[in-house]
């Protein structure tokens, strides 16, 4: 168990985008557990999922059938498992060289041992994701393991930094891994009116790469977006994202010149800090 900040090592960039795009794939048969047992919410938050420090993967939402279980992936070993409320592994499946429809088979299997309604299974979702060849029956295949401890490493290191920040906040919310984006984050919100458009708020977090970059990148993007002049944030070796939307941006190669974890974590805090306080200012 690991609840404090892993060095990162910073494996070749190429290497950690055929990763995540993969993972993008994969992770959307634990959420497919929670979207399609639970009760269906506005925004999708059946089926998102959070970093848990003891297990060291990302996991599901809790499901009530004959036992209590979740749905979880290691991104580590690239496995998905299936464990009860006391974290006992019901069941595995390795994700290397299989199929989406060998894990989709796997998972009747076992969920009709656990007393829950298999037929319910499915792999659709109200979103579109980047595609790539796992979603045309291609198998899934990892050729590099530094490049999944890494991103491992990421979203540890990221809940991790989140739940110390959170704990200086007034009004926030869980820190979730959102199954569209692939991104951890929680949201501090400065006033909320009822009424998502005129609310005030911040989302902060962890994106392992998207449309925008191709790295993972640690963010804060405010709502309403600011209109006052933005700082600058050169000194914290970051820089605002104004494409589609507004938000301040640590890319992750900006802290390959750290060596120690205490470095690396610093400059990620100070980043959040930063942006934090300015954020609130202009709110």
């Amino acid at each position: 168990m690991n609840k404090d900040w892993q060095l990162l090592t910073f494996p070749d960039v190429t290497e950690l985008i055929q990763t995540r795009k993969q993972f993008h794939q994969a992770i959307q048969n634990v959420a497919a557990v929670g979207r399609s047992f639970l009760p269906a919410s506005a925004e999708d938050e059946n089926a998102n999922l959070e970093w848990d420090f003891n297990l060291q993967r990302l996991v599901g939402r809790w499901v009530e059938a004959d036992i209590k279980f979740r749905s979880s992936i290691s991104l580590k070993r690239f496995e998905v498992y299936l464990v009860d409320e006391n974290l006992n592994t019901i069941s595995s499946i390795s994700m290397q060289d299989a199929r989406q429809t060998d894990v989709m088979v796997w998972l009747e299997h076992e969920l009709s041992h656990l007393g829950a309604d298999f037929s319910k299974i499915n792999l659709s979702y109200p979103y579109i994701i980047p595609e790539y060849p796992t979603a045309k029956k291609e198998p899934f295949h990892i050729d590099n393991e530094i490049a999944s401890q890494e991103l491992s490493r990421l979203y540890n290191n990221t809940a991790y930094l989140l739940r110390q920040i959170l704990k200086e906040e007034e009004k926030v919310s869980e820190i979730k891994c959102w199954p569209h984006h692939f991104d951890i984050a929680a949201r501090i919100t400065l006033l909320d009116t009822g009424d998502p458009e005129t609310s005030r708020s911040i989302n902060i977090g962890m994106s392992p790469g998207d449309k925008y970059y191709n790295e993972p990148y640690f963010y804060c993007s405010p709502w309403p977006y600011p209109t006052k002049n933005l700082i600058d944030l050169n000194p914290v070796k970051a820089h605002w994202h104004e494409d589609e939307w507004v938000g301040a941006v640590l890319p992750f190669t900006q802290l390959s010149a750290c060596n120690l974890i205490q470095d690396q974590r610093g400059v990620v805090r100070k980043f959040y800090q930063t942006a934090l306080k300015f954020l609130k200012e202009v709110l």
